[in-house]
């Protein structure tokens, strides 16, 4: 469940092509510009249409909430259990790839709808019919 989470949360972080001053590196909406360190600061979840957004965010666990998710260079992704530790840690590896606005992360696929040198938004459309879930990342 929590790698789900943590993949969703990854998904829906945008960015918009800028530069960092700090390293001179540029933001853009590629692989290179996007692969960075991420902690999730807002996921919410919608089942339908008719149902209003739930804040998925506040129900997490303390020790999930200060987890970092690594979009590697190399398309892997790396999920450090950072801070305060759960139990079991939640540490894994997977896979991310970028293809224009489409990220995809471990099998999920979400669309890239706000990106910057600070983080990005990843909407992910679920099943039914107006099931969404919007997870915004901040760039670390």
């Amino acid at each position: 469940m929590k790698k789900i989470l943590l993949s969703l949360c990854v998904m829906s972080i945008a960015f918009v092509g800028c530069k960092d001053d700090n390293d001179d590196v540029t933001c853009a909406l590629n692989t290179a510009g996007v692969a960075a360190a991420y902690k999730i600061t807002a996921l919410t979840y919608k089942a339908d249409a008719a149902t209003p957004a739930v804040d998925m965010f506040a129900l997490m666990d303390p020790c999930e909430k200060d987890d970092v998710i690594t979009l590697n260079a190399n398309n892997t992704v790396t999920y450090t259990d950072a801070g305060t530790q759960c139990v079991p840690p939640g540490n894994d590896t997977g896979t991310w790839m970028l293809s224009g606005s489409t990220i995809t992360l471990d099998g999920e696929v979400g669309t890239i709808s706000n990106y910057s040198c600070a983080g990005m938004t990843v909407t992910i459309n679920g099943t039914t019919a107006g099931e969404v879930t919007t997870v915004t990342l901040a760039r670390q």
